[in-house]
Order: structure tokens, then C-alpha cells, then sequence
């Protein structure tokens, strides 16, 4: 192999590599991805399986949760059993599903964006209805935001249509 040879072969395994490493740099994932793919996750789980707001299918979602959203979450669960005690023919206050702010449960949802703020992933989710309305499928928006924890993206909050927030919500009913 001649001197011209050798320096061209080692000429193209040096760009090879350089591609290869800039192809790895590159697919690095963004935050925000990561956080969809958790919040993806939660509301196929979710509604996959039994949505009625009780302790146990709380338990059941929480590995997708803060800390702070599930002991919120109980706590309003225990705060409603003592009230029913109490006031045994008044409606609780959550009739439904707190988690997709909705007292008919959604068939079907997609992620439609994500962007950071700061620390805070927010992640747009469409909520999707199979029965019509006069506007035609009946839908929402929602947006979870979600923080990274230990484990990976949890959600943290939910941000209803209206503007209002499931823990601020939850917190003033203590």
C-alpha cells in the first residue's frame, strides 16, 4: 500500500468517525420529547383502565405523579369520604375525573406539543369525546406540565381550558 493510499484511508476512517460522533451528538433528546413520552404514557395508562377517582386507581398512577399531586390527590380522596360521611345525599365535589377535568371520561387523546419553561415541561394534550355534539367531535385542551424527577418526567399539574389549575384547586379544598 503506497504512502498516498494509506493517508486516504485514513483520511475517510477519520471522517467516518467524525460523521458517526456527529450523528450521536445530534439525536441527543430534548427535554421536552422526553416529557411527551411520560405524559403519552400517564394518559394511555389512564384511560386504558378504570378512571373513577378513588384511592386505589390514584396508587395505581402513581409513578407518573409528583409527590406533591399525589398526596394532593389522596388527600382530597380522604376529604371527600369524610364529607359523604357527613352530608351522605350531597354530590362529592369531583364527580368524574379530575385528571381529564371531565365528568363523561375522554375514548381517546393525543400529545399535540411541548415546550420548556425553565424547569417546567408543558405539554398540550387534546382530549377526544366519540359523541357528537352540535360543533361536531366534541374535544379539549389540556396542559400538563410535568418536572423532572427521580424517575423521570412526572406530572405535576394540570392546566384545564379554562385556565384553572388542578392544584390550586385541590389545595383550597383542605
Amino acid at each position: 500500500m503506497t504512502n498516498t493510499s494509506r493517508l486516504g484511508l485514513i483520511l475517510g476512517l477519520l471522517f467516518a468517525v467524525l460523521m458517526v460522533g456527529n450523528a450521536t451528538f445530534a439525536q441527543t433528546p430534548k427535554p421536552e420529547d422526553a416529557a411527551s413520552r411520560s405524559v403519552r404514557a400517564f394518559y394511555t395508562y389512564h384511560l386504558a383502565h378504570n378512571k373513577d377517582f378513588t384511592v386505589r386507581n390514584i396508587q395505581l398512577r402513581k409513578r407518573w405523579l409528583t409527590p406533591e399531586l399525589y398526596n394532593l390527590l389522596l388527600k382530597e380522596l380522604k376529604r371527600q369520604a369524610a364529607a359523604s360521611k357527613a352530608h351522605p345525599d350531597e354530590a362529592p365535589d369531583y364527580e368524574g375525573d379530575p385528571l381529564t377535568d371531565s365528568q363523561e371520561y375522554p375514548d381517546s387523546f393525543r400529545v399535540v406539543k411541548a415546550e420548556m419553561a425553565g424547569e417546567v415541561a408543558k405539554v398540550t394534550v387534546t382530549l377526544q369525546w366519540s359523541a357528537k355534539t352540535s360543533r361536531g367531535v366534541d374535544k379539549r385542551d389540556i396542559t400538563v406540565e410535568a418536572t423532572k424527577g427521580a424517575t423521570g418526567w412526572l406530572v405535576d399539574d394540570i392546566v384545564n381550558s379554562d385556565g384553572s389549575r388542578l392544584q390550586e384547586d385541590l389545595k383550597k379544598k383542605k
